[in-house]
């Protein structure tokens, strides 16, 4: 529940606002849908006045150790689903396959991402703290079609780890998101993600909403 809920949003204009672009891989590698889109999204947003300011964030290049083994989550899903492993061969292939990853961490491991998610916690917030929200794609591509995802095991991982890659950034900084739509009505959906640090859920949704009413041009 939202700390003030039944309180209405602050109305919050998109001029002043200041939005931290990280420099990353979370602005790498994207479909040319979801640059064009999101490009356009940062140049109505500086046309209405707000402060875009790209920012070098080393943080979010490190998702391979963020993520080993399935990260925090992989291991509390081994937990969770620990009294019926031995009917693993009973799941969906790739969801076990997903479930049986988290099985290769090690107690210390474990630790080890909880002192890792904390250091990049306190790294994260201190850059963003002079910011109302961080702004990126909220996917670098746009949907897969069914086919290409179902081609074989690697095809599907490779997609599910690409559209989960800037997302998994905001969750493991136990942040807050909203998506906004930045893509033309005639284009394939992209999102423009309006992200914070934890416990900054009512201002991010505030600053979304300034997003969103300048990229709709009210």
């Amino acid at each position: 529940m939202l700390s003030g809920e039944g309180s209405e949003l602050p109305a919050l204009p998109a001029k002043g606002l200041r939005l931290l672009l990280p420099q990353s891989m979370a602005l790498e590698d994207l479909d040319p849908e979801v640059e064009a889109a999101f490009e356009r999204a940062l140049k109505k947003l500086s046309q209405a006045g707000a402060q875009i300011s790209e920012v070098a964030v080393p943080a979010f290049n490190r998702q391979d150790e963020y993520f080993k083994g399935g990260g925090i989550a992989g291991a509390e899903v081994v937990h969770i689903h620990k009294p019926y492993i031995a009917r693993v061969k009973e799941y969906d292939p790739r969801v076990g396959k997903r479930v049986a990853m988290g099985s290769t961490l090690s107690a210390a491991d474990y630790v080890e991402l909880l002192h890792l998610r904390a250091d990049f916690m306190r790294e994260i917030e201190t850059l963003a703290a002079p910011y109302d929200a961080i702004v990126m794609p909220s996917v670098p591509c746009v949907a897969p079609t069914i086919a290409e995802t179902e081609a074989s095991d690697e095809s599907y991982f490779r997609w599910n780890l690409r559209i989960m890659r800037n997302n998994g950034l905001i969750n493991f900084l136990d942040g807050c998101a909203v998506t906004v739509p930045c893509h033309e009505q005639s284009g394939a959906p992209v999102g423009f993600m309006v992200c914070g640090t934890a416990g900054t859920d009512r201002r991010i949704l505030a600053v979304a909403a300034a997003v969103e009413r300048a990229l709709s041009g009210d």
